[in-house]
């Protein structure tokens, strides 16, 4: 049996070794295309079958969502068997957002950014230029040579308010704020803590606050302690090579380039993590789409956050391992690849498999100056029963009884001829 099954394959593939000849196509393994995700990207034709996005970015703003419509569609000439499933790089801070204060003798704090910084340097809390412009009423004090003691380099001194003169009895009340902030570049600032107090008696005082003079002591730098950190995960197990040409198991993860329109380096070095995650397929309840509509958690924050606030929100054609029907979207467990459930011919289109990308209402400190890269990976290969099962294709041959991926590959290989 294991003879003929053989010689069968051999023949098959001597006849589509003899078709690529002719035709320049592929045997079996037709297309594959990865798609990152982070501030912006376009739908951009690869080989005959395609991812097609529409991707509205926002910022991660808690209780918000983006558009995010995935498809794909066969443009080639012959049915295929279509599945997607994601790779995922969440740069978060190492201190989860909990901000640390350190005077000019510690080390990092009072940032520089002409040194040498890497993904672990700390990393400044930011203070906005807007916060302490002439349109929100503040002024720099420009001679602090002989208005302030106790700055240093490159600090400045905001200040907006002073005195009011009651007209008919002459009564002074003060009303000021200031602001202490280290300017590191033009226009660029980080946060401070200090103490500032006016040094001169309030009837010796002009009537703006930016001509008083002030005493600031305890300087001390606001700073996220550690750098960065990243939290990388690998859905399922990529069969076709990766873009450098490499069987490694995944698409993006491990190299460095641009992908329609979007820079990345996700090489280890720049990820500052040991290696790439074997794949890890979503175990979790939370994490996998069982209806219409779902709104599902994805793995990185999880994993790097201890937090679910990140959210898929999923398309109106999902079903079931258990209740499989044809034209739907179904996740397999067992891999953690999603399968559309028959051949997909040429110039058709499936429907959605996502819809938006959702950051909940909970969104908190920890994703503070954090940056989500979602790959959307698709894998496409003929349509026929060998190409499923032979290691050249899927390689999904031997599976267990009744297992998700003997029911898919069940489904898949009826529907071949429907």
């Amino acid at each position: 049996m294991k003879e003929r099954k053989k010689k069968k394959l051999l023949a098959i593939a001597a006849l589509l070794a003899l078709v690529a000849v002719i035709s320049g196509t592929f045997a079996w393994i037709t297309s594959q295309q990865q798609r990152i995700n982070r501030v912006e990207s376009a739908a951009v034709v690869d080989d005959s079958v395609t991812v097609n996005e529409k991707w509205e970015p926002k910022p991660m703003v808690p209780g918000t969502e983006a558009t995010k419509e995935v498809s794909v569609t066969n443009t080639g000439n012959a049915n295929v068997f279509v599945r997607v499933s994601y790779e995922e790089v969440l740069k978060h801070l190492a201190s989860k957002g909990v901000v640390s204060h350190g005077d000019n003798t510690v080390t990092g704090a009072k940032y520089d950014p002409s040194a040498t910084n890497t993904l672990t340097s700390h990393v400044p809390v930011k203070y906005s230029a807007d916060k302490i412009s002439t349109t929100n009423g503040f002024s720099e004090v420009t001679d602090p040579s002989t208005q302030v003691t106790g700055l240093e380099a490159k600090t400045k001194l905001f200040v907006k308010g002073g005195l009011t003169i009651d007209p008919t009895t002459s009564e002074r009340s003060v009303s000021y704020e200031a602001v202490v902030v280290h300017e590191y570049a033009t226009g660029e600032y980080q946060a401070m803590q200090y103490t500032i107090s006016p040094t001169e008696a309030i009837a010796d005082r002009a009537l703006a606050a930016k001509d008083w003079k002030f005493a600031i002591s305890d300087l001390k730098y606001s700073y996220y302690a550690g750098g960065y950190q990243n939290a990388v995960m690998n859905w399922a197990k990529s069969s076709l090579p990766n873009k450098d040409n490499t069987l490694t198991g995944h698409a993006l993860l491990g190299t460095t380039g641009n992908r329609h329109g979007v820079d990345y380096d996700y090489t280890i070095g720049t990820l500052g993590i040991a290696s790439i995650p074997t794949p890890t397929p979503a175990a979790d309840g939370d994490q996998i789409p069982l209806a219409n509509n779902d709104v599902k958690g994805v793995q990185a924050d999880k994993i790097g956050l201890s937090k679910t606030h990140i959210r898929i929100g999923y398309g109106t054609d999902i079903t079931t391992v258990a209740a499989l029907t044809a034209t739907k979207w179904v996740y397999n467990k067992d891999d953690g690849w999603f399968y559309f459930t028959e051949p997909l011919k040429p110039s058709v289109t499936t429907p959605d498999l996502l819809k938006k990308l959702i950051y909940d209402k909970d969104l908190g400190g920890k994703y503070t100056n954090a940056t989500y890269d979602l790959v959307v990976k698709m894998e496409a290969i003929q349509a026929t029963e060998e190409a499923l099962k032979d290691s050249a294709g899927w390689d999904l041959d031997g599976a267990t009884t009744g297992s998700d991926t003997d029911t898919i590959v069940q489904q898949l290989v009826a529907r071949i001829g429907a």
